[in-house]
């Protein structure tokens, strides 16, 4: 099931937006394990762990805006996924027209 969500976010999002997903997770995992569990860190991990939500914090600040994912989206970017999904047999072409087909719908 997890690797469902990241190809659909992969997919429909691009890689950068599912890195960070993937590593806000994480984060919280170690964070959870910390405050739950009183597993205990040292200094460099808990510097780590400060750059880890620093860069989350600045990245969700200063980050690309929506404009510029709708313009990549628009150029072409989302459909070379897929086209390339599709030669490489990891879907069904006629899944990935219709999402196409959606695709154009929507934008």
């Amino acid at each position: 099931m997890l690797q469902n969500f990241i190809f659909l976010t992969v997919t429909y999002f691009g890689p950068l937006t599912c890195s960070i997903f993937t590593t806000t997770r994480k984060f919280f995992t170690i964070l959870g394990s910390v405050l739950i569990f009183r597993h205990p860190l040292s200094t460099l991990q808990w510097t780590g762990t400060v750059l880890v939500f620093a860069g989350l914090s600045l990245d969700s600040a200063f980050g690309k805006t929506r404009k510029d994912k709708v313009a990549s989206q628009k150029h072409g970017a989302v459909d070379v996924s897929i086209d390339k999904m599709m030669n490489n047999g990891l879907v069904f072409e006629g899944d990935m027209r219709q999402q196409k087909r959606d695709k154009l719908k929507s934008t």
